[in-house]
């Protein structure tokens, strides 16, 4: 498969479509006839106007149909329950706020929606060096309500963003050789002071991922009722970007102990160069067999409950029940309180 394929693959493209910020580059182009609409921060001239400079095509660029200004995808669209599918590559990881990102798609998706995201990989870009964040962050900041990002979180992209070579991102090299740190001390330094000092929005990468990391938070989320939205499908970093879609989860979430240590390690060998100590694939191996057993203990059940309502169901219609009920009927007429 390739890039494109893992972005749709669980896209209904024949349904009504929504992609934000396509930028220079949209995924699903209007101009292949699909049924798709575009959220972007700014309109056609201004991406043109931003761009033009950067020695690149801009042929592909496309009418925004909403220029979002900080309010949410439902004011700004004025739709809900409406979208097949919602595509975001390379935006999430900018966003104030990811829950309120992710709720607002929610909002948007029908009930069989895909919310289909492509994030960078630290492991291969320049955020080499910053921390993956923490389900604590992702919490508080949706919690304090600021629509700019933080003093701090400013101040740590500035001082650890990096290069390797010439690139800002980079394939296959964990850990890169011939690294070097792209801002001084003085650029961070100032960035800070203007967010603290102004309340400045300055766009950076608000947040920082590996896969199994992002799929780890996701899952923390929904334990706590956060979002709706749960992994359908993902696909392992290629370059320096995975791949995952989500989509809405129509009964209560189900977590366990067991899952939230093999997301966990596997989110831990990940951060690792190297193959993963014998310990931890052990773990996780004998944790997805345990999971593996308790899934199909559950699906046995669901299906022995639906044998059971549809031999229920038989017998409603059966006429030795319908003769009987008859007859009950008649006999609580002229005996009442008898039977019920």
């Amino acid at each position: 498969m390739d890039r494109r394929d893992k972005i749709i693959s669980k896209c209904n493209l024949n349904g009504a479509g929504l992609e934000i910020g396509p930028s220079i580059n949209p995924v699903v182009p209007k101009c292949d006839g699909y049924n798709i609409e575009t959220i972007d921060h700014t309109d056609k001239k201004g991406l043109i106007e931003k761009y033009s400079s950067h020695g690149i095509n801009l042929d592909k660029i496309e009418e925004v149909d909403y220029v979002w200004n900080g309010e949410s995808y439902k004011e700004l669209t004025g739709k809900i329950n409406h979208y097949d599918y919602i595509i975001a590559s390379h935006v999430i990881e900018h966003t104030c706020d990811l829950i309120a990102f992710l709720c607002d798609c929610s909002e948007l998706l029908n009930e069989n929606g895909v919310l289909s995201l492509v994030i960078p990989d630290k492991r291969f870009c320049y955020d080499y060096f910053r921390p993956v964040t923490c389900i604590s962050q992702v919490i508080d900041r949706h919690l304090s309500k600021c629509t700019f990002n933080s003093p701090g979180s400013v101040y740590d992209y500035y001082s650890s963003v990096c290069f390797c070579g010439d690139n800002l991102a980079w394939e296959g090299l964990h850990p890169p050789f011939d690294v070097g740190l792209a801002y001084d001390t003085s650029d961070a330094k100032e960035a800070y002071l203007e967010v603290l000092n102004n309340e400045k929005y300055i766009d950076i990468h608000n947040w920082v991922f590996t896969k199994n990391s992002f799929e780890l938070i996701i899952h923390n989320l929904n334990c706590l009722d956060l979002i709706d939205l749960v992994v359908a499908e993902s696909f392992d970093t290629k370059g320096h970007e995975f791949y995952v879609s989500l989509v809405k989860r129509d009964v209560p979430f189900q977590s366990s102990k067991e899952e939230r240590l093999r997301l966990t390690l596997n989110a831990k060998n990940e951060l690792e160069p190297g193959e993963p100590d014998k310990y931890s694939t052990e773990k996780i191996n004998g944790l997805k067999e345990y999971i593996d057993k308790q899934y199909e203990t559950i699906k046995e059940q669901k299906e022995q409950i639906a044998a059971q309502n549809e031999q229920i169901e038989n017998i409603y219609k059966s006429k030795t029940y319908k003769t009987g009920e008859k007859i009950q009927k008649i006999y609580r007429k002229f005996v009442p309180g008898k039977i019920r």
